[in-house]
C-alpha cells in the first residue's frame, strides 16, 4: 500500500525472515538502567571506576542484567555531561 511517497509494508503471515533471538543482551529496552542501577552506576563513576569492572559488578548483583560494555560507556558519557 503506498501513502503519498511512502510505502507501507504489511505482514500479514506473521513470519519473520529470520530466526528470533533466544536472549535479548545487548538489545536497548533490556540495556536500561534502573533506578538503583543508576544510583551504583553514578557512584561507581565518581569513585573512578573503569567500565569494565563497573559492568562486572553490575552483572555479579543484578542476575538478569542483559546490559552490554557499550551501554556503560554511553551512561557513563551522559552522567559526565550532564555535571
Amino acid at each position: 500500500m503506498e501513502v503519498g511517497n511512502v510505502t507501507i509494508l504489511l505482514n500479514y503471515f506473521e513470519s519473520h525472515n529470520h530466526d528470533l533471538k533466544n536472549t535479548l543482551v545487548g538489545h536497548p529496552y533490556v540495556g536500561r538502567f534502573t533506578s538503583i542501577e543508576k544510583s551504583i552506576l553514578m557512584n561507581m563513576i565518581d569513585n573512578i571506576v573503569k567500565p569494565r569492572n563497573i559492568l562486572l559488578t553490575m552483572k555479579e548483583h543484578i542476575k538478569k542484567n542483559g546490559t552490554i560494555i557499550k551501554q556503560v560507556y554511553n551512561a557513563q558519557y551522559m552522567y559526565r555531561n550532564s555535571k
